[in-house]
């Protein structure tokens, strides 16, 4: 059997799909029925919604690359950016909805001018040239957006020249006269990653992040040939459910959720990828990863296992602890494979419990990046759960929040918990719960329930009655030294 480099960091890709090589990334991305629609050129507007490291850049990578090499495509013009590169174009202050709505708008053009200019080696970079005014933008209705924006910026020309030692206007209309016959019929494609990056459950933040969303639905179809991908956290989304400018937006949201079958044949896909690429004339490069996952798992882990008190495939374990969440598996099972390595030999659920400690403290540093700027004491509000319980009635869970994270101080005392104030325990309960440190027990189908399927669950009559029970993730246990 064909022995792999265990302690490769590249044997299970990159956790950040967005910094995955296209190529990459494209051998062993897993589709979804669900993707369609996020794929379709005739669908002018579409956003992923979904937990942290599900997938959300990645699969705005995946399309990325389908642009630049699948014909059907007819080669658009690909413009990828960052909510932070977005708003860092201009000053966001303000609650009005309708002006923050049309400032969206003229921050995404102001953003198409620049790439035009950095395609065409000029820079259009000054607000005269860039910035797009609310008037032009009604002007360009119904028309084909790049040749409405060149036009703009060739009526600028006058301005900037009169402005510009040595500038030649003759020579920036030329080189807009070529860009705009190249490229007059293509379709722009616009993807935004991470808009909400930063959000803060605050009228500000809200006001802000939904406007985008009215903006590119509003420019999506007043000009022509526009498509927007964007991606937003499942828990932001749902934040923003009871804006009434988003109550038609069911049918432009993707949802990523993966079944315990598609996050098999992931793993197996990138272990197939790998050897393909390090091993690509060997029996095992012919494997199938639908077919052969067993193999191809074989070629790395010890299965089957004893996992839950029973004989059971190693991938059992290692969805139980990655919590459907791709980026999760990816790093658990990099952390074993390498310590598997430095004992010479396969990984086995030893290995696995070896690394949980710090892949437990990896995973609370992941929460407190992403939650901090949501409330500055979660790192101890983390730490009040060390030693305890895995499991907790709601009375049970005020208890260990008061006890240990309170500790008798005043409600003014506590911070802002996601842009509110602070009053009783039950919003640190219901805090935690967002942010995915505990989740409702499974129920008969074995599902944890998660914020996002029931953001309201925690603050229920249901639950102050002490008739739900609450645990902590497995993959935090360990870490936090906490039995089960």
């Amino acid at each position: 059997m064909l022995r792999l480099k265990l302690n490769d960091r590249s044997l299970f890709g990159n956790d950040a799909g967005e910094d995955e090589s296209l190529e990459v990334l494209n051998s062993y991305f897993i589709e979804n029925d669900e993707f369609d629609d996020f794929y379709d050129d005739e669908h002018r507007l579409c956003v992923v919604n979904a937990r942290k490291g599900m997938g959300k850049s990645t699969l705005l990578s995946k399309l990325d690359y389908d642009l630049a090499f699948k014909k059907e495509y007819n080669s658009p013009i690909v413009i990828r950016v960052t909510g932070n590169s977005l708003l860092g174009l201009g000053d966001f202050n303000g609650k009005d909805s309708a002006y923050l709505e049309n400032y969206w708008k003229q921050i995404i053009c102001k953003e198409i001018n620049i790439h035009i200019g950095k395609t065409i080696n000029f820079a259009l970079t000054s607000d005269e040239m860039s910035m797009v005014e609310i008037s032009e933008l009604e002007g360009m209705k119904s028309k084909n957006l790049i040749g409405g924006l060149i036009s703009r910026i060739k009526g600028k020309i006058p301005v900037l020249g009169s402005e510009t030692q040595g500038f030649q206007p003759e020579k920036l209309e030329n080189l807009l006269n070529n860009y705009l016959e190249e490229n007059s019929d293509k379709k722009v494609w616009l993807l935004v990653d991470d808009i909400d990056a930063k959000y803060i459950d605050s009228e500000d933040f809200q006001y802000r992040i939904s406007s985008f969303f009215s903006a590119v639905r509003g420019l999506c179809f007043d000009v022509k040939n526009l498509n927007v991908r964007a991606t937003v956290r499942s828990d932001v989304w749902t934040n923003l459910r009871h804006v009434e400018d988003l109550d038609k937006w069911d049918q432009y949201i993707v949802n990523i959720v993966w079944t315990k079958k598609q996050m098999r044949e992931m793993l197996a896909k990138k272990i197939l990828s790998y050897v393909q690429r390090k091993h690509p004339l060997s029996l095992e490069a012919k494997y199938k990863y639908d077919r052969d996952y067993n193999k191809l798992f074989q070629l790395i882990f010890i299965s089957p296992i004893k996992w839950a008190g029973k004989e059971a495939p190693v991938f059992d374990a290692i969805n139980a602890f990655s919590n459907h969440r791709p980026r999760s598996m990816g790093q658990l099972c990099r952390m074993a494979s390498i310590q598997a390595h430095k004992s010479r030999c396969k990984v086995s659920l030893n290995q696995f419990n070896e690394v949980l400690t710090k892949y437990g403290q990896n995973r609370r540093d992941d929460l407190i990046k992403e939650h901090q700027h949501q409330f500055p004491e979660l790192e101890n509000l983390i730490d009040s759960f060390r030693a305890g319980q895995k499991e907790y009635t709601f009375s049970e869970l005020e208890m260990i929040l008061d006890s240990k994270f309170i500790k008798g101080r005043d409600a003014s005392d506590i911070p802002v918990i996601d842009g509110k104030p602070y009053c009783e325990l039950i919003d640190l309960g219901h805090f935690v719960y967002k942010i995915g440190l505990i989740s409702k027990l499974p129920d008969s189908s074995q599902k944890f329930t998660y914020y996002t399927d029931d953001p309201d669950l925690f603050y229920s009559q249901q639950n102050r009655n002490n008739d739900l029970t609450w645990t902590v993730h497995p993959s935090y246990r360990k870490y936090l030294n906490i039995n089960g």
